[in-house]
Order: structure tokens, then sequence, then C-alpha cells
């Protein structure tokens, strides 16, 4: 007589494309969707051929082992406050911001409010829409716990979803938080013609500014080589897919900002202020600030061109 394996419970908070592609790569478990409202969800969800049960309640998620945190990052701390206080599950952060404000990272706020509570963060190069067609991804799993990471890929990775390791918590956010700014300065690259030199440029010089800013803040240097530094930034400033790339497209084509959700635009102050906390000049991302504005994008692209000559770092 065999025994029925005994599936656990996980928990996803979000219900948008994110949301919908971990359902997709989560195996051996039991799905639980928190979402704001239910109103045409079953149908998204329900083509995964998996049973995924929906909610509009923080209390249905009580018992779940694993909470992935797929909201937009600026809703973690009204989510997390909902959420009963005395659980013993395990966050998976799977948002990439910096919280405006308090200018904190998306586990300083976990922490904050759940500071027993074990975490991992989910980053890489990884467009929803191919997570959710099954395409080839690669990404990073970040804990300063190992028994974390080994529980996580072992209900996530897979032969079309491969997870790589490291215990940088601090890079792996900076990386995905950062390239989103940087995008939107590609995406303005893009829609005013000025070419692919000066988008290896962006991205370039971009990194540099990932790199400073990162390391100030206790960041390992080698983290933004590897899939949540310089594979997301080139994925998300490659390919008006992404939101913020399309932004910053759509900007140098004289539209006005949508009411999207745009990641790097609702971080790029934090992120400023960062720079500011650590005294980095942070260019890209200060003329991407400045542009979100309303400055001129011509003059803003002539002074970033007009900056003193310096030694490559």
């Amino acid at each position: 007589m065999g025994f029925r394996k005994v599936m656990i419970k996980v928990g996803i908070i979000g219900s948008g494309n994110w949301a919908l592609a971990l359902t997709k790569i989560l195996t051996n478990v039991n799905i639980v969707v928190k979402a704001r409202k239910l109103e045409g969800l079953k149908k998204k969800f329900d083509k995964n051929n998996k049973e995924i049960s929906l909610t509009t309640n923080f209390k249905d998620l009580s018992d779940c082992k694993f909470l992935f945190l797929a909201s937009p990052s600026q809703t973690v701390r009204g989510n997390l406050k909902k959420i009963p206080q005395k659980i013993n599950s395990k966050f998976v952060i799977c948002c990439k911001g910096v919280e405006k404000g308090s200018n904190k990272l998306m586990h300083q706020v976990l922490k904050e409010l759940f500071p027993k509570n074990g975490f991992a963060v989910l980053s890489g190069p990884n467009f929803a829409a191919e997570v959710i067609k099954g395409l080839p991804t690669a990404s990073v799993l970040s804990s300063k716990s190992n028994k974390i990471l080994d529980e996580v890929s072992s209900i996530i990775s897979s032969k079309k979803f491969r997870t790589y390791f490291n215990n940088d918590i601090i890079g792996t956010q900076i990386g995905g938080a950062m390239k989103n700014v940087i995008a939107i300065a590609s995406g303005v690259i893009i829609g005013s013609n000025l070419g692919q030199n000066a988008g290896a440029a962006i991205i370039t010089r971009g990194l540099s500014e990932i790199i400073d800013l990162g390391t100030q803040m206790g960041a390992k240097k080698s983290t933004f080589y590897g899939l949540s530094g310089i594979g997301d930034l080139t994925l998300t400033c490659s390919s008006l897919k992404s939101r913020n790339t399309k932004l910053g497209y759509l900007l140098a084509k004289g539209k006005s900002k949508t009411n999207q959700l745009f990641e790097g635009l609702e971080s790029c102050e934090s992120i400023c202020k960062l720079g500011d906390k650590f005294s980095l000049e942070l260019p890209i991302c200060n003329a991407v600030k400045r542009i979100l504005n309303g400055s001129d994008i011509n003059k803003i692209v002539t002074n970033l061109l007009s900056r003193p000559l310096q030694f490559e770092k």
C-alpha cells in the first residue's frame, strides 16, 4: 500500500503576471493566490491545469509554509500589515523596488514587520510572459539561509526554470531595483533615435552606478556580474517588452506617463536619495529623476554627454 505524498501549502500575494508565472513554475504544492478582487481571475489562473485557490482574505494564508510577495513594491508594507502576525511562514520576495519615504529595500520592510521569519529573494532576467509560456529561464535565489535556498528551489526549479544561489540579499535587490531606473534611460535613448552605441553606454555606465551604490550598502561586487545584475539589466534595457524601457521610449516621443505601474518611476527618487546618503553622483539615475519631473529630455542628454572626462571604474 503506497503513501500519498503530502503537498505543502504556498501563498502568493498579488495577481499580476508574476503571480501567474509563479503558479506555472511551482510544483508539488497547493497554491493560494491572494488578490485585491477576484473578478476575471478564475479564468486567468484556470489555464494552469493546477489546483489553485483564489481569495481576498489574508487569513487564508495563515497555514502557508511559504508566502511569495509578488505585488508591486510600494504595496508590500500595506500587505504585510494585513497578514496575521503569528504566522510561521517563510517569505520569498519577488518584487523589485525601493520603498518611498523610508528608502528601504523590501527585505528591510519585511524584517521590520516579521523579524523572526526566514526569507529569500527571487530575482533575475525574467520576463513574466516568457516564464508563463514555459520558455527557458534562469534566475537567482538569495538568502542567508542555505536551508531556505534548498527548500524554495525544490518547489520552483525545473529544466525550464533554473535557479542559481547566492547569500547576497542586498546586492540581489539593488540590482533588481536600479535596473528599472536605468531601463527608463535606455528607453529614452531608443525613443530619441540616439543609436545602439549610446544604448550600450547607458547599460555599461548604469551598471557602474548599480555597483557603486550596491557596494556602499554592503553588497558583493561579484553579485552584479551575475543574473540579478548585468543579466537583469541587459534584458530590461534591450527590449520594449519592459514596462520601464517602454516608459522612457514614450517620454522621448513626447507622450505623457500613463496610469500603468512602472517600478522604475516609483523607486527612482528613493534610489537617488540613497545615492545622496553615500555621497554618490549616480548621474544616470538623477537624469532619469529630472526627466520624470518634467525636465527637457534633450537638455538632460546633452548635460550627460558634457560631463567631465574621467577614468573608467
